[in-house]
């Protein structure tokens, strides 16, 4: 009997343990590669998205909003990326920082000195994230993001604030390192022109100054019309492209249907991180991955 009791003790501690434990829910897995170095050390970080879902229309399980329900806090891309989530973050009442802010967000944010000052030292942004639906495609957003991150993770842990703040740095220092080398890796082929299976890339090409000359489709979960693929088919044939680039997320039919015939490389770029896995320096790991395969594909043979 004493046994038992002990053995039911013992379970009751464990399960008072995983349910009281510090965790932080994101939507995506490129927010996951960034919060998961920022938190390393600190709190832990799920995903809500399983890989090879769109966040565009994804359905949320009973399991996938109990996970809401208990967390710290939820970050997010926002509203016009991921609808299916407004209401569950509203009727979880979960602490939530969006990637992509509101007007009245943005304002507040300037308000704050350790922001502003951020701002003021990574050069004028501002407005950026509001143009780009996916911003974990950027560079720059990722480094602004990162810092906002930061301030409300400190704000939220702080007996943890300087951890915290030296895995930013690290975080920090690391994209720049990147971005150098990046930019060096595809300064041969800015002027290659390609294009990509949805327009998902803006904040990647207008960083290194790419040569994007088109897309298959707006939203990747509507087929494009057969008007609209001859349209591209006399695209592709008229311009100067060297490669199209497919995503592991849908098929690469289409794509193959409309190039058939024509001398033209195809590459594939995953806007997911499906195949990284959370760790210190994995954002920076998917960020190269992308621009390796761009630099492979652009390339002349």
């Amino acid at each position: 009997m004493l046994f038992q009791r002990s053995l039911i003790f013992a379970f009751s501690s464990l399960l008072s343990v995983s349910v009281s434990a510090a965790t932080v829910v994101v939507s995506i897995k490129p927010i996951s590669l960034i919060a998961t170095e920022l938190l390393d050390g600190v709190a832990e970080v799920r995903t809500l998205l399983p890989d090879g879902a769109s966040p565009h229309d994804y359905a949320l399980k009973p399991s996938d909003r109990r996970i809401v329900d208990q967390a710290e806090l939820m970050v997010w891309i926002g509203a016009d990326v991921e609808p299916y989530l407004t209401k569950v973050i509203q009727a979880s009442g979960v602490e939530d920082l969006r990637w992509l802010e509101t007007a009245e967000e943005h304002a507040a944010h300037a308000e704050d000195a350790h922001v502003h000052e951020a701002h003021e030292a990574h050069g004028a942004h501002e407005g950026h994230d509001h143009d780009d639906l996916h911003p974990w495609l950027s560079p720059e957003s990722a480094e602004h993001f990162a810092e906002r991150l930061a301030v409300e993770l400190q704000k939220r842990f702080p007996a943890s604030a300087e951890r915290i703040a030296a895995n930013t740095e690290a975080f920090l220092n690391n994209l720049a390192a990147f971005e150098s080398e990046s930019e060096k890796r595809l300064a041969s082929v800015k002027e290659t022109g390609f294009f990509v299976f949805h327009d998902a890339y803006q904040g990647l090409v207008e960083h290194y100054g790419l040569n994007q000359v088109g897309f298959f489709t707006l939203d990747p979960s509507r087929k494009p019309g057969a008007k609209h693929l001859a349209q591209l088919r006399e695209q592709l044939e008229q311009a100067q492209v060297n490669c199209v680039f497919v995503e592991p997320q849908y098929s690469a039919a289409l794509i193959e249907s409309v190039t058939r015939g024509l001398s033209v490389r195809q590459g594939e770029l995953d806007p997911l991180a499906g195949a990284v896995e959370p760790a210190v320096g994995s954002y920076q790991q998917f960020m190269l991955g992308l621009v390796t395969e761009l630099e492979r594909c652009l390339t002349p043979l």
